[in-house]
């Protein structure tokens, strides 16, 4: 909940995981079937839980691998998360992104990062 409430600006505040479904806390307190969102927001539910679980399962720095996880983020959602993985991880971030997006609001936000071209 806390990493959702990051990225998405304070629009979705909790996460409940039930046994057949997700749901999510809108901004007028209602919870709402994951299934009902746009892909982009799934995709950054989806995100918080990988995070979350991350945390949970272990307090070593493990190494993140992200390969094509923001395709469906606008501009917005994506400035959201690089800037909570800046902040809020202490582990290597690797991005695998056939875009040139991730570089370009990388450099808009001035964190530091390595490029390797394949």
């Amino acid at each position: 909940s806390n990493t959702i409430l990051k990225i998405s600006n304070g629009k979705y505040k909790n996460i409940k995981v039930l046994d057949n479904d997700i749901m999510v806390e809108v901004e007028n307190g209602n919870y709402v079937s994951v299934s009902l969102l746009s892909v982009g927001t799934i995709d950054q539910l989806y995100f918080a839980l990988r995070m979350a679980i991350l945390k949970e399962i272990t307090d070593e720095s493990l190494p993140i691998f992200l390969d094509e996880s923001f395709v469906f983020f606008d501009k917005s959602r994506l400035i959201n998360t690089l800037e909570y993985l800046k902040s809020d991880c202490n582990n290597q971030i690797i991005i695998f992104s056939c875009t040139e997006r991730e570089i370009e609001i990388l450099r808009e936000l001035g964190i530091e990062y390595n490029l390797i071209r394949i």
